[in-house]
């Protein structure tokens, strides 16, 4: 997201390496069995944050025994109208 040796909001460097990406139309399926294909350093360190169109929160996936296993929370969803109460 930065080049190397750039601060984030002023003074602060990144202690990590972060790639952000925005897809338009892709298979999400697709992108994540890619991602868990890839050769990672450190897999057990991967997260993954996706956010469909639809959605209103990132679901958090980690790379685990060669397949990527999401850790967020599904429920409740968007769809659930407990979800956000206050939204009438």
């Amino acid at each position: 997201m930065a080049a190397e040796g750039t601060a984030w909001g002023g003074w602060k460097y990144p202690e990590c390496d972060v790639w952000a990406g925005a897809l338009n139309d892709a298979d999400l399926k697709r992108v994540l069995d890619h991602i868990a294909q890839m050769p990672w350093r450190c897999p057990n360190a991967l997260q993954v944050f996706v956010m469909d169109q639809e959605e209103l929160f990132f679901r958090v996936s980690m790379l685990r025994g060669g397949e990527l296993r999401q850790y967020a929370p599904v429920t409740p969803d968007e769809e659930d109208p407990e979800f956000c109460p206050d939204d009438h």
